[in-house]
């Protein structure tokens, strides 16, 4: 027989026609018939005639389950198929549901691991916990309308064994083979990198030797982009001196005289604002670098939004007061904030905003008046930890050599 040929209409007409069977003896009935039967005699009854009344039933339900093993896999395949394809079948919608709300039952432990792992995490700052197992490049992208936009990158120690050959290379190292496989454009900013000439270091400064026909001081604009992001890429130096080709102190138009670029304490105390990029991208910045002298000056700044580039991350009608004690500033909200009320991305770039303003003075940040004691790993019953850089990418963004 070919039972592929059998569908739910054969089937159904196939139960429909089969015989009903009632047994309508009452139990004094039955219980006599046993025991005429011999069922309850004390010799047992013939053995031919046990499998004369045995053996055939067995046959019988032998048969109707390889019956039913030959004929119900197809059907209920075909079935399924028809109940997946028709639209408004109740029964396959019913099906749909209970897949839906079993699936999750059914993950092992390791997948709803991984799938929890997975869950978007709304920090776009890197703090030092990262920092296990990871080196940290961090270097300024151009934009149009920005001096530059400091982010920062997490390579794996293994990748950067590999590149470079070392452990803890220098922030010039870093720079010099990684910077020409970022791809700029890819992320919205102007293709920037690497500079034109060549970068060194010595001495805890980094040396620019650049060609005569660079293109750093051209305008205002395109110095205060090159320090800026000279800055941004190289903090953890104190100077950028610029050399010619023959090694001689360049002196750029725009300045008028021989001028090494500081990095110090001062030129990192900034305020931080959100910059949107034409495709939508969103990161912290300073505000056109922008220097405060104190960070109670610097966190009141970020309450006003003085131009139309970069904006204020505090959230509406939040308000606070600052007050500072060693190395910890104390935020006090006017009042209590319940952080749930709000866009959670936008209550994010608040408290990292915060929390990149004041690192620019070496501080951390204690959060006051705060609902949520617990929040996105964040722990406001203590100081949060100083974060080591702003707007995490993934090492991914760096293309292979």
């Amino acid at each position: 027989m070919n039972h592929e040929k059998w569908n739910e209409d054969k089937i159904e007409e196939l139960l429909k026609n089969a015989p009903k069977i009632h047994d309508t003896r009452s139990k004094e009935e039955v219980f006599e018939r046993l025991k005429q039967d011999g069922l309850f005699d004390e010799e047992p009854p013939k053995k031919t005639s046990r499998k004369k009344i045995n053996i055939i039933p067995g046959l019988i339900a032998a048969c109707a389950v390889l019956f039913l093993a030959i004929l119900i896999p197809p059907f209920m395949k075909e079935q399924k198929t028809e109940e997946a394809t028709t639209a408004g079948d109740m029964d396959a919608t019913n099906s749909m549901e209970m897949e839906m709300y079993t699936i999750p039952e059914m993950r092992s432990g390791e997948e709803y691991t991984t799938m929890m792992a997975t869950e978007p995490d709304i920090k776009t700052s890197v703090y030092p916990e990262q920092l296990e197992g990871n080196t940290l490049f961090r270097i300024g992208l151009a934009s149009d309308a920005a001096s530059s936009i400091p982010v920062t990158i997490l390579i794996p120690n293994e990748i950067v064994m590999e590149d470079l050959g070392k452990n803890n290379p220098t922030e010039v190292e870093l720079y010099n083979e990684y910077a020409p496989r970022l791809n700029e454009k890819l992320l919205g900013f102007k293709d920037y990198h690497p500079y034109v000439g060549e970068i060194s270091e010595q001495n805890n400064k980094v040396i620019h030797k650049l060609p005569n026909n660079h293109p750093y001081d051209e305008a205002s604009a395109t110095l205060t982009t090159y320090y800026a992001s000279l800055t941004d890429t190289f903090s953890s130096y104190e100077r950028i001196e610029f050399v010619d080709e023959q090694n001689q102190p360049i002196i750029f138009k725009e300045v008028g005289e021989e001028n090494p670029l500081l990095i110090n304490d001062e030129s990192k105390q900034y305020s931080y604002y959100k910059y949107v990029q034409e495709d939508g991208a969103e990161f912290l910045a300073p505000n056109f670098r922008k220097t405060h002298s104190t960070v109670e000056e610097a966190l009141e700044a970020l309450k006003v939004n003085t131009n139309d580039i970069y904006q204020s991350v505090i959230l509406p009608g939040v308000d606070y007061s600052v007050k500072v004690e060693g190395e910890i500033v104390t935020v006090t909200l006017e009042k209590e904030l319940n952080l749930f009320d709000y866009n959670q991305v936008e209550a994010m770039q608040m408290i990292e905003a915060i929390l990149l303003t004041a690192a620019g003075f070496d501080k951390s940040v204690q959060f006051e008046n705060i609902v949520q004691t617990e929040w996105e790993g964040f722990d406001f019953t203590k100081p949060l930890p100083i974060p080591v850089g702003p707007n995490e990418l993934p090492y991914t963004v760096l293309e292979n050599n």
